[in-house]
């Protein structure tokens, strides 16, 4: 990575510290975990899902305030999480303590995770991959996802469709790649990687995980739409 795209990261991280911080301030933040989160763990939808939770060990990629970690750790789950900056980590692991819940969280990114090989039964990765700039980084991402989950442990993501309101007026650079155009978003001019077609993203996921699924949830609300591809995949042994 240029010393310039180094820079370019680390002012995009500084830019998610803010956004939670004055989500927070303004009353904005999200409180509950996501509906469609709980539905894969506790709903019929997944076969041969292993029902007991309590004591297995789940990661959180990009856990934001923790309101995904709260359903987490009222299944009875062991929690670890990663941010991009230490002083959401912070505020997060404060939060997550009032409620209490204990969680190790770390400074980590898609490609970069701070957690030792086979550590975890399930890793959640709930609309962070697609923040990943080019095809190479995004199969590095799911090489990483891989690497800390156990053998039989699985993974839950969910990631931007095409028909996502973040899309609105971006620019399609090609390969799956596009330049956020939305002018009320802090986003705007960053380029992101989204799958068009749930072909696609089975195709991806499959190169790293077994027995892969993919679904597909879409939601109008009025003026704006949020569109994502739900996808879960065991990994294998190792060829």
């Amino acid at each position: 990575m240029t010393l310039a795209a180094e820079r370019a990261r680390g002012a995009s991280f500084d830019e998610w510290a803010e956004h939670y911080r004055r989500g927070t301030a303004d009353g904005f933040e999200p409180l509950w975990p996501s509906e469609c989160l709980i539905r894969l763990f506790r709903g019929p939808y997944v076969a041969g899902l292993e029902r007991e939770f309590r004591g297995r060990r789940v990661l959180e990629i990009g856990c934001g305030n923790g309101n995904n970690l709260v359903f987490l750790g009222a299944l009875g789950m062991e929690l670890s999480a990663t941010e991009v900056e230490e002083s959401i980590c912070r505020r997060t692991r404060e939060r997550m303590a009032t409620l209490g819940h204990s969680v190790e969280i770390r400074v980590g990114t898609n490609r970069d995770l701070p957690f030792e090989d086979e550590s975890f039964d399930y890793l959640v990765s709930w609309n962070v991959v697609h923040y990943e700039e080019n095809e190479p980084d995004y199969r590095a991402a799911l090489a990483e996802y891989r690497r800390v989950l156990k053998p039989g442990g699985r993974l839950f993501a969910s990631t931007t469709g095409p028909e996502h309101k973040i899309l609105t007026g971006a620019e399609s650079l090609g390969a799956h790649r596009y330049r956020i155009g939305r002018q009320d978003d802090f986003r705007r001019g960053q380029v992101f990687f989204y799958m068009d077609t749930p072909e696609e993203a089975r195709r991806y996921y499959q190169e790293f995980f077994d027995d892969v699924l993919v679904g597909r949830t879409h939601d109008h609300y009025f003026t704006e739409t949020l569109d994502a591809f739900l996808i879960t995949g065991v990994r294998g042994d190792l060829a």
